[in-house]
């Protein structure tokens, strides 16, 4: 199978806003910034080792400036779109462009294991779901990469399922530990600096 791995990513300027009341401005977008940067580091090296493409769907030029720096196609999302619209957007893309599966991984997770990262791309049920701790939905893949709608938001990984379902189609779900710890709320922060230590000099 060809594989798209694709990471959405807004700007960092308007990232992270449910740390809004916890973090500054500036502090939730160098947040942000770290994050994505090493999900592109993490993300680069495997690509190349599964021989799968790597990209990046965004509607900012400085996500998406750090994404080619990285060797990472670039996925224009348009203007006022949502984080569904926007994996919508690259499903989209990849099935124009030959892709046989898609991967959406999110530009947040902590800290993420190649062996688990591996371990999902190796799964060839049309829909895979690694569930985050709240149930949203921390890595997807799904084989067309248009085989389901997109549901993201508060309990996206059983929408998901239930969207798999719909169409008759098997929902693996991979509860793979370290792809299951995203950064987007004030608790997450606090358990993060045992994995970030570049946290201290963010939120000081």
């Amino acid at each position: 199978m060809t594989t798209l791995i694709t990471i959405p990513m807004k700007d960092p300027d308007a990232s992270k806003t449910r740390l809004a009341t916890t973090l500054s401005d500036p502090a939730r977008a160098r947040l942000a910034t770290l994050l994505y940067q090493r999900s592109l580091e993490f993300l680069a090296p495997l690509a190349a080792e599964v021989d799968a493409t790597l990209s990046v769907v965004t509607g900012s030029p400085t996500s998406a400036a750090l994404a080619r720096a990285h060797g990472a196609e670039v996925i224009d999302e348009p203007a006022g779109t949502d984080l569904s619209g926007a994996v919508t957007t690259a499903a989209q893309w990849a099935a124009a462009s030959g892709f046989s599966r898609l991967c959406i991984i999110p530009a947040d997770l902590v800290a993420p294991q190649a062996d688990d990262m591996r371990r999902f791309l190796q799964s060839t049920a049309p829909v895979t779901l690694c569930p985050s701790i709240d149930m949203g939905t921390n890595a997807l893949m799904v084989a067309p990469p248009d085989a389901i709608p997109f549901h993201y938001g508060k309990n996206s990984a059983r929408l998901h399922r239930d969207a798999a379902a719909a169409r008759g189609l098997t929902a693996r779900l991979m509860p793979l530990d370290s792809l299951r710890f995203d950064l987007d709320t004030a608790d997450c922060l606090t358990r993060a600096r045992d994995h970030l230590p570049e946290l201290g000099a963010i939120c000081g």
